[in-house]
């Protein structure tokens, strides 16, 4: 995962549908198309976010202190983080 894939990502998040982000986003993360469009629809966050999340979490130039720093900016942050969990339980 290329930080520069996540931020090209983010910069289309606005312009995108919700099924097209699912499918972009699930080839370069770990998860489905399915299990994306399912965060989207749990968690009520816009795409924006859930990419701008998803970009924060795997930046490998951030420690994992730096990383949680900044989620705590992103509002959406919990609704997406329980979708989530609910997804690897």
């Amino acid at each position: 995962m290329d930080n520069a894939e996540w931020v090209a990502l983010r910069a289309k998040a606005n312009q995108l549908a919700n099924d097209q982000f699912a499918t972009e986003a699930s080839d370069i993360a770990a998860l489905t198309k399915k299990q994306v469009s399912e965060i989207i629809a749990e968690s009520g966050v816009n795409i924006e976010t859930l990419a701008n999340l998803m970009a924060t979490v795997s930046d490998a130039t951030k420690t994992n202190q730096q990383k949680a720093q900044a989620l705590r900016n992103i509002s959406g942050f919990a609704e997406v983080a329980v979708s989530l969990i609910g997804k690897l339980a």
